[in-house]
Order: C-alpha cells, then sequence, then structure tokens
C-alpha cells in the first residue's frame, strides 16, 4: 500500500514526478506569477495538499515574509517537507481539505494536484472549505488533472499522455497502468465543471490561466 494517495512514494515523488505530469514544474512557476500579480502586501498562504514543500521552496524565494500552513492527509509527505523547509518557520497539519476549519485566515490557498482525488460530495466540500478560509479579496489557485467533454477526445489525450511518459523513461505497460487509474483512482472534472462549481461555491471572479494535456490551472478571487 502507497503511503499516500498519488501512485508514487513520497520519498520518490519529487523525482519521478516530472515523468508523469507533463510541465509539471511550470505549475509551480505559473502560481508564483498568479500570486504576484494580486499585489498582496502581506500574505498567508494556505496550501492543500502540500506534498513534499516544493512550492514552498520556491515561494519563499519570491515572497520571502510569506507566512506558510501546509496541510496534507499522508503523514510521509509532510515529513519530506519538513526534511526540505527545515531552515523556516511552518506550521504543519495532517489532515484533508474537507476536514480543514479555518475561517477568513488567508490571502492564498493553493491546492496543485491534489483535489482530483476526491468523489463529488468532497471536492465540493473541500472548495467551500476553501472558500471559508480566504480573506475577502484572497486567491484560490489550483492545478487539477481534468477529463475532455467527449469520450473519444478523451481516450486521444490519454494516448498522447502515455507517449509523454514514454519519452520520460516509462514502459508502455507502466504509461497505460498510469493511465489506467483515470476515472478509478482520481477523479477529474471537465473545464466546465470547474468553472460551476467555483463560481456556485461564490467566487466573485473565476479563470483558466493554463490548459496542457489532461492538466489544468484555474484561480477563483473570493
Amino acid at each position: 500500500m502507497n503511503d499516500n494517495t498519488t501512485p508514487l512514494s513520497a520519498q520518490k515523488y519529487d523525482a519521478e514526478i516530472n515523468k508523469t505530469i507533463p510541465y509539471y514544474s511550470e505549475f509551480y512557476d505559473q502560481t508564483m506569477d498568479v500570486a504576484a500579480q494580486c499585489g498582496f502586501s502581506e500574505i498567508r498562504w494556505l496550501d492543500l495538499g502540500c506534498g513534499t514543500g516544493t512550492l514552498e521552496e520556491k515561494a519563499l524565494a519570491r515572497f520571502p515574509g510569506a507566512r506558510f500552513v501546509l496541510v496534507d492527509p499522508s503523514g510521509k509527505m509532510l515529513e519530506q517537507a519538513k526534511a526540505k523547509l527545515q531552515a523556516y518557520e511552518i506550521e504543519y497539519v495532517l489532515e484533508k481539505s474537507t476536514d480543514i476549519r479555518f475561517e477568513d485566515e488567508f490571502e492564498v490557498v493553493t491546492a496543485i494536484q491534489s483535489h482530483h482525488y476526491m468523489h463529488e460530495e468532497e471536492r465540493e466540500l473541500a472548495v467551500k472549505n476553501v472558500y471559508r478560509a480566504l480573506k475577502k479579496g484572497g486567491i484560490f489557485i489550483c492545478f487539477e488533472n481534468v477529463v475532455p467533454d467527449d469520450p473519444a477526445v478523451k481516450q486521444q489525450e490519454l494516448l498522447r499522455w502515455g507517449r509523454y511518459q514514454q519519452r520520460r523513461g516509462k514502459t508502455a505497460e507502466e504509461a497505460l497502468a498510469h493511465n489506467a487509474r483515470c476515472g478509478v483512482n482520481y477523479f477529474p472534472l471537465t473545464v466546465p465543471q470547474h468553472v460551476e462549481l467555483l463560481k456556485k461555491t461564490g467566487f466573485s471572479a473565476v479563470h483558466v490561466f493554463w490548459i496542457s494535456y489532461m492538466q489544468m490551472g484555474i484561480y477563483a478571487i473570493k
């Protein structure tokens, strides 16, 4: 049994994730740019499904005064984050996004490749918790796996994603096994479903700022 909800162990996650997710490192740079454009004078930042803390490593270089709360349901992932970020004062919380109880505390909330592991009711609860945790004018920045509306297009995109993984060193069987997880181990929404959920929750502005392969970046302002 793995030590987190991803197909990669916490210890191997950083070394292997770029072989699996196209442009994965770029997700963090794009997140930094979106956060920077908000112009917050001070930032209290909540990262949900923080994983190994790579986002914080980048963010603290760009926003040295930011104060972070890192949340993840995997103790092993938090161990990796603590080791990577031991020079910083950071609050760590072993919890799911569905269980957080923050209210009007954060300028920025992020969830990078984490909420697609939730079923519909869990995801809706997580988004409501994000909305509650943000201050008025705060921003939620999210990267997720997504699925096309058209089943035929979905199959084509899974094949294309599989070819990417093989170019990065996976066998055809490994790529096929990974992509067979779609709809079984994780539950991606379509792009319109993401937008609708955020607007339904109460966010005043929603914008899709990144799409590649079967991943999307979206932000929403409270």
